[in-house]
């Protein structure tokens, strides 16, 4: 009986009223049944389980045979939730058509605290979905995992994606810089970190247990400002580190200026769109040259 109540449960967690769910839980241990059947054994009244069944019908959860008797007969699960999936993606791609056609709020400069690790998760793969043009990561290894595929992704659709990792890794199309205090970093937290900076517009920074059950801290914000203050830094932390350790494997002075400037290449500094869209802001049209303002 638990289990029964269980899947009950489960089916009107995917969108069946808790009576249609206890029909279509009831059909699929004991179909084809009538309708006088079905109300007798699950205690319902006659009225109420024979709309139970019409909407079923209609929803594609049973089979109705013709004739006077009206035996229904469930729909295997899997050909059910078939149905349920391909319906909910239409809505939701009607939802977002409707969304987008809706004003768009104001910019909000709020920075907001993430209580879930689902929601960390989910904000973090939204943000590597939006970004552009540059995308700065620092993850351990447990957020790594749940990220890698999303990073990647986002590597895949030619955006310049840098990650600091603190165990050996390698990601396909993305710049990966490992910490040389990797073991020590991840032998002296108590927690599982990861920093995600998007085109200097937006970062998300989540301190999460160990476990991966629960929130410490985490916080999300679009605020131009803090952003792209956030974003230099991580930025100028990175091109350090990645420099740190060509310093013992070049020779010469010139092997070493000549990596430097390969590196100021793939870290420029002020090299992100919150920071050219704050040029726009403020500068004549020259300053979107970054020739113009970049030191030597």
């Amino acid at each position: 009986m638990a289990g029964e109540d269980g899947c009950v449960e489960l089916f009107a967690v995917l969108g069946l009223t808790e009576l249609e769910a206890q029909v279509y839980v009831f059909l699929l241990q004991h179909s084809p049944a009538t309708g006088y059947r079905i109300a007798k054994s699950i205690g319902r009244s006659f009225p109420s389980t024979y709309k139970a069944l019409a909407t079923l019908e209609s929803k594609g959860a049973i089979l109705v045979a013709d004739g006077s008797s009206r035996l229904s007969r469930a729909v295997p699960p899997d050909e059910f939730m078939d149905q349920l999936e391909t319906r909910f993606r239409e809505k939701r791609r009607l939802a977002v058509q409707a969304i987008r056609q809706l004003p768009r709020s104001p910019h909000d400069t709020r920075i907001y605290q993430l209580t879930s690790v689902d929601q960390v998760y989910e904000r973090s793969r939204r943000m590597l979905a939006e970004a552009e043009e540059r995308v700065l990561v620092e993850l351990f290894p447990k957020p790594l995992e749940a990220l890698r595929s999303p990073t990647q992704q986002t590597a895949a659709r030619g955006v310049d994606v840098t990650a600091r990792v603190y165990q050996s890794e390698t990601l396909a199309g993305v710049r990966v810089i490992r910490s040389p205090y990797g073991s020590d970093t991840l032998g002296s937290f108590k927690s599982d970190w990861l920093a995600i900076f998007i085109d200097g517009r937006q970062f998300l920074l989540a301190s999460l247990a160990k476990a991966g059950d629960a929130v410490l801290n985490a916080v999300w914000s679009a605020n131009p400002t803090v952003a792209r203050t956030l974003y230099d830094h991580a930025n100028s932390d990175f091109h350090h580190y990645a420099f740190r350790s060509s310093l013992y494997a070049q020779d010469s002075v010139d092997e070493l200026r000549a990596e430097y400037e390969r590196l100021q290449k793939a870290f420029p500094p002020g090299g992100d769109l919150g920071f050219k869209d704050m040029l726009k802001g403020i500068g004549p049209d020259r300053l979107d040259d970054p020739a113009t303002w970049r030191q030597p």
